[in-house]
């Protein structure tokens, strides 16, 4: 009966102290403001070939951010968004496109916030560019490759053509099977291969808070040290 009196005292003591030693500390956050640039790194591929409007996706902070004196964003935090827009190259015209919209940012401590932010560019996939302000990335255009072979495809006919007396019969046919048999296949796809640099502007500012867990944690070392 006695051991249970004092085991109730003792705890009632104890909860009494991380009460008090809770008001001893108050966490302040931080922010870190708008216009902060982020570079990350793609982790898996996105392309207009297997991907659709609506996947998530994952990149990796790959710079640490420190705003005065504190370490903001470490490397390694992660970015988490989806594709919001995917548009498939087109037949003769058209280059594919995609629009990366991060939602989120998780640091390695486990702490996520809701982030804004907007693509700036992109470096390591090949002929891929980022247009308009808000961050459309394009991949590349078939145009140029598509007059080559068709210019190609006409040349050939015109010779053969010439081989039978008929050159202008066999440029129009040249022209014809090869406009017709490039029309039915599509242009390149837009391709961001793994580890492709992309790097984001923060369009609103990040506020940096703890989490409970840490504020209890710094709250009795702050005792603990009284």
């Amino acid at each position: 009966m006695v051991k249970r009196a004092l085991l109730a005292v003792l705890l009632a003591t104890v909860g009494i102290s991380l009460a008090n030693a809770e008001t001893l500390v108050q966490p302040e956050p931080f922010s870190v403001p708008a216009g902060t640039m982020l570079h990350c790194r793609t982790t898996q591929t996105l392309t207009t070939k297997l991907n659709s409007q609506g996947d998530a996706f994952t990149f990796e902070v790959a710079e640490p951010v420190s705003i005065n004196g504190h370490m903001a964003i470490p490397a390694g935090t992660m970015l988490t968004g989806r594709i919001t827009l995917m548009e498939h190259p087109g037949r003769i015209k058209g280059v594919g496109q995609m629009r990366l919209t991060v939602e989120q940012i998780t640091l390695p401590d486990g702490r996520s916030f809701p982030l804004s932010a907007t693509l700036m560019t992109a470096y390591g996939a090949d002929n891929v560019k980022v247009v308009g302000s808000e961050g459309l990335l394009k991949g590349p255009s078939s145009r140029r490759p598509d007059l080559e072979e068709i210019g190609a495809g006409t040349a050939g006919g015109t010779l053969l053509g010439l081989i039978f007396a008929h050159p202008v019969i066999g440029a129009t046919v040249g022209l014809t099977a090869t406009t017709v048999d490039r029309m039915r296949r599509r242009g390149k796809d837009l391709t961001i291969p793994v580890g492709t640099q992309l790097n984001y502007q923060l369009a609103r500012e990040l506020a940096i808070t703890q989490n409970a867990l840490q504020t209890r944690a710094a709250n009795q070392v702050q005792a603990a040290g009284q």
